[in-house]
């Protein structure tokens, strides 16, 4: 048995195809055990392949912590999740990246005695079969690095230290990503947990969660369950060393199971003052309802729907031409400063937990594109209110001609007609619709195959008739 030389990145033998290992032969096991030596001798290593120390056989040793594994003509047979997270390699020293790997790997081999035998696992392990196996084919993990290759010597000298507190982020959309960024330099995020990527565009290329593109700028491994209440990722969960879970637009519904893992519980960001507007879309009903003032609140999570303990609150004022979109990126950062405070608050022992009121508590229900449709009966200030609490999605819309024509701003103006009647339709004064109390001046539209146009732009080049009225 020997320590053998690792032989590094430049060297041609790492891009090589290994050969089945044909027999086991004693000179086999006398290799197997100089790759385990090797692995042993260096402090940081979790796994090595054959090619690494110069030997072109398909065998690979692994030890994570759990005991060593040896595995001889390995082969990945099942492969289930996602987890993107650093990646480093005793071939390539001094450097670290980005990799995305499988999240759940099983692989098939022969162990010694030339027995086959199957082994699986999650995260680093998981992690370790993928780039250890890779290098039997002559890849390195450097093939597939996401963004840059980074330093792996950490140097904090004269840098702002972490607090104790270690955080595991649950989050998807742009709301949760703004909260993402304001803790990470205050916190150690040990994790995100986000949705899986979704095809968009029209070339339907799957794209990552803006949660997941912060965790990735602040190299934060990141995992992408289908199911967050599968037994195999709750029980991962249980595995992080996070004393406090922070839940932000996360998208999907956390088990008593989970909701029990952290030391200090799971904290939730909502969009509202509660207990008003409990449920998914707290931002859009507050200016569909015509409220003057919102806010965001922290609360501990219990089983229920924005029921639990409340934390810390914060108002703000919803401003007249307010649109979900401009509220929604004005209270990102408001959400993320409630956050911080709670966070601080929570790891000095001086949070205080309010009960909610469920006398005043309103739950609402989710938006859908068919309550877009403007009932042109109703009056001016209610139609304005739905116009802009749809805007960007799913948008206000109308017929005009029998085509749809999506109205993404207005705002109250005097004129009396028929509900729904164009009052004014021309390229220098604008376009003016009756309503069922009075006349609303459409300040943006938007028509089948079209752009976001000014209804001034827009005449220039296309007619409506007055008189016409939309329904």
């Amino acid at each position: 048995m020997a320590i053998r030389q690792i032989r590094g990145k430049d060297e041609e033998i790492l891009r090589k195809k290994c050969k089945e290992v044909k027999e086991i032969t004693p000179r086999i096991l006398e290799m197997l055990d100089d790759m385990v030596d090797t692995l042993n001798a260096d402090e940081y290593g979790v796994g090595l392949a054959a090619p690494q120390v110069g030997i072109l056989k398909r065998m690979v040793v692994i030890d994570v912590g759990e005991g060593m594994i040896e595995l001889i003509n390995p082969v990945i047979v099942e492969t289930s999740g996602s987890q993107t997270g650093y990646e480093a390699c005793l071939s390539v020293p001094g450097v670290k990246g980005i990799v995305t790997r499988p999240n759940y790997v099983k692989v098939e081999a022969l162990n010694r005695k030339g027995e086959k035998f199957t082994v699986d696992g999650t995260e680093l392990l998981a992690r370790a079969f993928c780039h250890e196996i890779d290098h039997l084919d002559g890849i390195l993990y450097i093939d597939n690095v996401e963004g840059e290759l980074q330093s792996s010597y950490e140097d904090f000298e004269g840098e702002e230290e972490y607090n104790n507190m270690k955080i595991l982020f649950m989050g998807t959309p742009e709301f949760a990503a703004v909260n993402l960024k304001a803790i990470v330099d205050k916190h150690d995020v040990v994790a995100v947990v986000s949705q899986p990527d979704r095809p968009k565009g029209r070339g339907k290329k799957l794209q990552p969660t803006p949660v997941k593109e912060v965790a990735l700028e602040y190299n934060i491994p990141v995992y992408q369950p289908e199911k967050i209440k599968d037994k195999e990722f709750v029980d991962f969960l249980k595995t992080i060393d996070a004393d406090v879970y922070v839940v932000v637009a996360y998208g999907q519904i956390l088990s008593q199971e989970i909701l029990d893992i952290p030391k200090y519980g799971c904290v939730n960001v909502h969009g509202s003052l509660l207990p008003k507007y409990r449920g998914s879309s707290p931002i859009q009903w507050s200016i569909l309802n015509g409220d003057k003032i919102t806010g965001v609140t922290t609360i501990l999570m219990d089983k229920n729907c924005d029921t639990g303990d409340m934390l810390v609150k914060k108002t703000m004022e919803i401003l007249p031409d307010d649109t979900y979109g401009s509220l929604h990126d004005r209270m990102a950062p408001i959400g993320a400063e409630v956050l911080l405070e709670t966070l601080e608050k929570i790891e000095n022992g001086t949070v205080v937990r309010e009960k909610q009121n469920e006398a005043e508590a309103v739950h609402v229900p989710m938006i859908f594109k068919s309550m877009g449709e403007i009932d042109w009966t109703k009056n001016s200030n209610e139609i304005v209110n739905l116009i802009h609490g749809l805007n960007p999605a799913p948008g206000a819309f109308t017929n005009y001609n029998n085509e749809v024509m999506k109205i993404w701003n207005a705002k109250e103006t005097t004129g009396n007609g028929q509900a729904g009647e164009i009052l004014v339709a021309d390229s220098k004064k604008g376009l003016v619709v009756a309503t069922g109390n009075g006349a609303i001046e459409i300040t943006e539209i938007q028509a089948k195959g079209g752009k976001k146009m000014n209804p001034k732009d827009y005449l220039r080049g296309h007619a409506m008739e007055e008189k016409t009225v939309l329904k």
